[in-house]
């Protein structure tokens, strides 16, 4: 063979490597951008599968949510009333004393009551003070003033005990002057009962005790050998 066909061959080879070798890379280069292209829609598709379940479920969530809470209670609003006493204070004493004529006089007994000078168009109610001093000073509706008469744990007819409806078990006591104090209760104590004296047609009532009628002066209680009103009257508390 001459050496111009040889050479004749040698080009025409190098020409179909080069030709075959420029193929390759596009060829590939389009597979890679058919892969990307698919990719990117796949991508986009999951995308808008997960935005679709996103929203969604937010709206699951939110019908699911409970709606505001109901409001608190309102607290009671404190008042001024106080009470009634919910239990006579501890005895150890089954005798009670008869005061079914004072309930036919219209005697409150057994709940809260403003025990007051009848009679002198101002309100003067026994009231417990500083120091457990019980005298005729109070003036208004509230934990000082509120008492409560219940039947005395004693034989004698008409005799109830005084007790703080504020402070069950406490009991206004006869000093033996004025004022009087309150002390804890003592079952069927003399200093502690008190007879109730019906004092006329109207509910007038005298608290007799140890040293006689209670009698109260315009600053209070004076002592029985002065002058004074000794006529009083229960008024319920929540009037």
């Amino acid at each position: 063979m001459s050496d111009d066909r040889l050479q004749q061959g040698l080009d025409s080879y190098a020409e179909l490597l080069q030709h075959t070798a420029g193929l390759a890379p596009a060829a590939e280069i389009r597979r890679r951008g058919d892969r990307r292209r698919r990719n990117r829609a796949a991508g986009a598709a999951f995308a808008a599968v997960l935005v679709t379940a996103a929203g969604l479920g937010t709206a699951l969530t939110r019908g699911e949510e409970p709606g505001p809470p109901f409001p608190p209670a309102a607290s009671p609003t404190p008042s001024a009333s106080v009470p009634r006493p919910s239990a006579v204070p501890s005895r150890t004493r089954t005798a009670t004393s008869d005061v079914s004529r004072l309930r036919e006089l219209g005697v409150d007994l057994d709940t809260a009551v403003l025990i007051d000078v009848a009679d002198d168009a101002v309100d003067r109610w026994m009231a417990v003070g500083p120091g457990d001093v019980v005298d005729f000073t109070g003036t208004a509706r509230d934990a000082s003033t509120g008492m409560s008469l219940v039947p005395a744990p004693v034989t004698a007819r008409d005799r109830v005990i005084i007790v703080s409806v504020a402070r069950p078990g406490w009991c206004v006591t006869d000093t033996s002057g004025v004022p009087l104090a309150l002390q804890p209760c003592r079952d069927g104590d003399p200093t502690q009962t008190w007879e109730v004296v019906p004092a006329g047609d109207s509910g007038q009532i005298n608290l007799r005790g140890p040293d006689g009628d209670l009698r109260v002066g315009d600053d209070g209680l004076v002592p029985p050998d002065e002058s004074g009103r000794s006529g009083l009257q229960t008024i319920p508390f929540d009037r």
